[in-house]
């Protein structure tokens, strides 16, 4: 394969999964508990993986676990919600609309009794 033929391949799939982003539409998945909170290494990015099963509605390239991107206007309120929520096991339900980081982006958290 020459590389004049592979490249073109190769933004096909980046405009794909960009698109896939842009076009994506908000789910709310199944409640579930905090079975793992990561942090990023150098930016604030909480990853955040349940027991409930994981849908990956946009097709993001990882689908194990969600990420809370920092720069949303609610990403600290988020990181508290899903600690309290970890260290207390109350299910959470996640919002998420399109990918980030390769995984899906969460936009929503409710967090109910158990």
């Amino acid at each position: 394969m020459s590389l004049k033929r592979f490249v073109p391949v190769i933004g096909g799939v980046a405009l794909a999964l960009v698109s896939s982003t842009a076009m994506a539409t908000p789910v709310a998945l199944a409640f579930g508990k905090v079975t793992a909170l990561f942090g990023g290494w150098t930016e604030p990015y909480l990853r955040v993986q349940t027991d409930a099963p994981v849908p990956n509605p946009a097709i993001c390239p990882l689908s194990d676990g969600y990420i809370v991107e920092a720069t949303l206007p609610a990403a600290q309120l988020f990181h508290s919600m899903l600690l309290t929520a970890f260290a207390s096991g109350r299910p959470v339900q996640l919002t998420v609309d399109g990918c980030f980081l390769d995984r899906p982006r969460v936009i929503g958290v409710v967090v109910t009794t158990p």
